[in-house]
C-alpha cells in the first residue's frame, strides 16, 4: 500500500520541501506541534526504521544532523529533537522538533499539533534550505 509520505515524494500530494537527494527528503510537518517541524524520509517505503538497509539507514541520519544543526541555527533552539516514528503513519520518518528555550517539556510538546499556516511554512522552508547551502 503506498503511503502519504510516497506521495508526497512523488509530487502527488503537495508540501514543503527542505531537502532531497536519491535516498531521501525532507519537508515542512504540514501538523507541527512546534514551529520549524521538519520530517525526514526515506523514499524506500519501510515501516520499522531498524528494518531499512544499513546504508540508508546511515544516510537518514546523517541528514537528520545535517538538518538539525540547519535549525539550531535559523530557530535559535536550547537544542532539536528527534522522534523516530512509522506507526501512525506506515513509512518510517524522523520528526524533528526546534525547541527553543523555555519551550514546554519536549513530552508535553507531542500532545499538541495544529495545521500548519503554508505561507509560514514555505517561509521557514526557504529560510532552513538557505542554512542547508551555507
Amino acid at each position: 500500500m503506498t503511503t502519504i509520505f510516497s506521495k508526497i515524494i512523488a509530487r502527488e500530494i503537495p508540501a514543503k520541501f527542505v531537502y532531497e537527494d536519491d535516498i531521501c527528503v525532507a519537508i515542512m510537518d504540514k501538523f507541527p506541534s512546534v514551529p520549524g517541524q521538519v520530517l525526514v524520509i526515506p523514499k524506500v517505503e519501510t515501516d520499522y526504521a531498524f528494518d531499512l538497509p544499513d546504508g540508508v539507514y546511515q544516510h537518514l541520519m546523517l541528514v537528520t544532523k545535517r538538518i538539525a544543526v540547519a535549525l539550531d541555527t535559523v530557530f535559535a533552539t536550547e537544542r532539536t529533537c528527534l522522534a523516530i516514528e512509522g506507526f501512525e503513519v506506515p513509512h518510517v520518518h524522523v520528526k524533528l522538533y526546534p525547541m527553543q528555550k523555555g519551550s514546554p517539556n519536549f513530552k508535553d510538546v507531542l500532545s499538541e499539533t495544529t495545521e500548519g499556516i503554508d505561507a509560514e511554512l514555505a517561509y521557514q522552508a526557504k529560510c532552513i534550505t538557505e542554512q542547508l547551502s551555507k
